[in-house]
Formats: structure tokens, sequence, C-alpha cells
């Protein structure tokens, strides 16, 4: 269970809402991909054991590893099938929710952040092989 206090029904349905507008503005990701961004910021904050700001590096290694562990040796093709093809997306991801409010960002924060991170297919793949050799 977790200690934060539950969302009223009113604001689900104002997060709800804001999340189709974003989706409807930037409609090159699937929405799909909205939502593992968001659950990525969830995934990446629980790691730290915190909930604090998060560097766009951080966030990228965290939605790596999120992928791999839900969709195994699928990640690559799923988040490609969602639109996601490199690093950038995922800025371009996180700043669409940051301008609905559903995801907040510190001055130090910029779309410049995402950007040639890392190649995300090739990264998917080796961390998909590495939790492979871990498990042997």
């Amino acid at each position: 269970m977790s200690d934060s206090p539950q969302p009223s029904p009113n604001e689900l349905l104002k997060r709800h809402l804001a999340l189709r507008e974003a989706m409807a503005r930037d409609p090159r990701y699937r929405p799909d991909a909205y939502l593992f961004v968001c659950e990525g910021v969830e995934f990446t904050c629980a790691r730290s054991g915190e909930r604090r700001d998060v560097s766009g590096r951080e966030l990228i290694d965290g939605l790596c590893d999120l992928a791999v562990e839900r969709f195994g040796f699928l990640a690559p093709a799923v988040l490609q099938h969602w639109g996601v093809a490199a690093t950038e997306d995922f800025g371009e991801i996180v700043f669409t929710l940051v301008e609905f409010g559903l995801l907040g960002k510190s001055a130090r924060d910029s779309k410049a952040d995402f950007s040639g991170v890392l190649d995300l297919g090739q990264t998917l793949r080796e961390r998909y092989r590495m939790d492979d050799v871990l498990e042997e």
C-alpha cells in the first residue's frame, strides 16, 4: 500500500481529461506511450525511494528498465509501435504532459535533456540480454 493519499474522484477526472487533451494535442504518439511515461516517472521515483525531480537521463534509464521489465525482448517493438523511436520522443511526451499539468518540471529541465541520451533500440536490446545473463 502507498503512504500517499488517494486522489479524489474529482481529481482523477481532472487528470483523465488533461491526459486526453495532451494526447489530442500531439497525436504522433499512441495513448499508451503517454500512460507509460507517467508510469515510468512513478517507477523511477520509487526506485530512488522518494518523490523528487528526476533528470532527463534518470527518467530515460527508468523508462528503459520499465520497458524491459514489462515487455522483455519486445520492448523496442512496443515503443516503436507507440511512436517512440528515440529518447527525444520521450522528451516530447514529457513536455506535453508538463504543459497540461500532469507532470512538473524545475527551471533547469528542458527538452534538450532528452536529446541523444542513448540509442534507444540498442539499449533496450542490451538490457534485455543482460537480464537473461543475470538470471542464469
